[in-house]
């Protein structure tokens, strides 16, 4: 490549990444549907623009729950398996309330926006591996004792402490972050009891 290919490109990237900044910053400051006009005036460029690094709405929104995730992801580090269950279970609850916080926004838009989306659903289906493997390093003892059953309860424990189960809680719920962390936390322990 050349010196003026290699400039493009990453004038390129710079502008993906501006635009993908711009419409996280339009959630951040509660715009539920920011469009891509509200997305190109922010990052002040043209709708054009927009539309050529990205082709549409869901894309970017892709684009965008993928750099959230990615940024905040360091949140879920595993909990070694030691110490009290409660303890464990409340540290792990505690990391993903931050990091549920965090993702939720860009998160929601994205799936009332681009329900269909496939990068959205391969997105959303890392997410969950992630969280998986947290719990289940987290609590291997716990899982480890029961002869029969693991993989059920290491299911059940998934969805009780998953985004959709925090969206629920603070969304229909109308709980506060701390009161979602425990019913969180409460609904694990329980599981495992």
């Amino acid at each position: 490549m050349t010196g003026t290919q290699d400039g493009r490109l990453a004038q390129g990237a710079r502008t993906r990444a501006a635009l993908v900044e711009a419409l996280l910053t339009l959630v951040d400051e509660g715009g539920v549907h920011p469009t891509i006009p509200d997305v190109a005036a922010r990052a002040d460029v043209s709708v054009r623009t927009v539309y050529h690094h990205f082709g549409g709405i869901q894309e970017l929104l892709v684009a965008a729950m993928e750099l959230q995730a990615d940024r905040y992801r360091d949140l879920l580090f595993a909990i070694p398996p030691k110490g009290s269950t409660e303890l464990r279970i409340t540290a792990l609850c505690r990391q993903r309330r931050f990091y549920f916080e965090q993702v939720t926004p860009v998160f929601l838009m994205a799936l009332t926006r681009a329900r269909a989306e496939s990068g959205l659903e391969v997105l959303l289906g890392d997410d969950r591996s992630v969280l998986r493997a947290q719990l289940a390093v987290t609590l291997a003892p716990e899982l480890a004792a029961r002869e029969l059953g693991g993989a059920e309860l290491l299911d059940a424990l998934a969805h009780a402490t998953g985004w959709e189960a925090w969206r629920a809680l603070r969304g229909a719920g109308a709980r506060t972050a701390p009161s979602a962390e425990r019913v969180m936390a409460l609904t694990a322990t329980s599981l495992l009891g």
